[in-house]
């Protein structure tokens, strides 16, 4: 019987095998339509590839895998949405650089840092890993939430608060 580690590794080695090999031509020519649109709802991208939506998945989670393109989900019309969003066109957004001094002395200076830090709040915690696609840390909006706060120097907010009770294990 196969274990969970087992299922695990398994998923990593695919994704390290996907992450290395060249396109594919229908990866290719999806990669062509977003990189001409710069940005595309997901409904849109399979009318122009005339792909089935199994298939056109796939291929975008390649694609993301190999930070070619970005997949965000957005709420519109009371519907959840798929954007992609051609790599190059997030490079392109202006980073500030500041120079904050950290006292290195201290124990505690990382965690000056990195306190409040999403992952420390999570309650997914437990279910965090590389290796799957529902929580996973280089897709985690609230991750990428929490680094736009901080490059920005705003306050971030917890967005976990009252999570526990909204979500039961069947919406997970």
């Amino acid at each position: 019987m196969e274990t969970e580690q087992d299922r695990r590794q398994t998923r990593i080695d695919f994704i390290r095998k996907e992450i290395t090999r060249k396109l594919k031509k229908n990866e290719v020519s999806v990669l062509e339509i977003i990189m001409k649109e710069g940005e595309i709802f997901i409904e849109e991208l399979q009318q122009k590839t005339n792909l089935s939506s199994d298939k056109l998945e796939k291929i975008l989670e390649v694609l993301e895998l190999k930070t070619k393109i970005k997949v965000q989900r957005e709420l519109a019309d009371a519907n959840w949405n798929k954007r992609i969003v051609y790599a190059e066109e997030i490079s392109k957004i202006p980073v500030k650089e500041s120079k904050k001094k950290i006292d290195k002395r201290k124990d505690d200076f990382i965690w000056d840092v990195y306190s409040r830090m999403p992952c420390f709040l999570c309650v997914y915690i437990d279910r965090c890993d590389n290796s799957q696609t529902k929580f996973n840390p280089f897709i985690c909006a609230w991750l990428t939430d929490w680094i736009w706060h901080s490059l920005d120097k705003k306050n971030y907010k917890n967005p976990f608060t009252g999570m526990e009770e909204e979500f039961s294990e069947d919406q997970i």
